[in-house]
């Protein structure tokens, strides 16, 4: 079964980046973050036709104990504004070689492509990059078309 519409090899640049994080399990906590980032970049003029939001679990939860898990959403740092506040912190977004899942806009396509992108990467040659986390990426374009990447980094 295809759970993508389209994939590709890119270099995503390495960025300075502004975020909110929660730590515990991953599920439903994660969707109420996003939604949260989501309401303070558009109450801060943040939130335009080229905004590109990144969700980024930072651990495995296969690793890590789950109640210690992280799992940011961020947009690029915007230039010239210091908004390093209560709700939002920076840091630099590690950038590199991905393979972009270009993907359904829906829970279920999401974690369809979770669940298969690993084996899908072996079957295409690449090799995980298991030193750069996987990260779900919603370019404002794109899920206006309701579609999102899954970027899988790779050596």
């Amino acid at each position: 079964m295809k759970f993508y519409l389209g994939i590709t090899q890119e270099r995503i640049p390495s960025s300075d980046v502004i975020y909110m994080r929660r730590t515990g399990e991953y599920g439903i906590e994660n969707y109420r973050l996003m939604d949260t980032f989501k309401k303070w970049i558009k109450e801060n003029n943040l939130y335009g036709e080229n905004t590109v939001i990144y969700a980024v679990p930072m651990d495995n939860p296969g690793t890590t104990e789950p109640a210690q898990c992280r799992y940011d959403v961020c947009i690029k740092q915007p230039p010239g504004r210091g908004l390093a506040q209560n709700q939002v912190r920076c840091r630099k977004l590690e950038g590199g070689k991905y393979v972009t899942f270009l993907i359904p806009h829906t829970a279920v396509a999401i974690q369809t492509a979770w669940n298969m992108c690993f084996s899908e990467l072996e079957k295409s040659g690449y090799l995980l990059d298991k030193s750069r986390p996987v990260m779900e990426r919603y370019k404002k374009t794109l899920v206006d078309r309701h579609s999102c990447g899954l970027c899988v980094p790779v050596l």
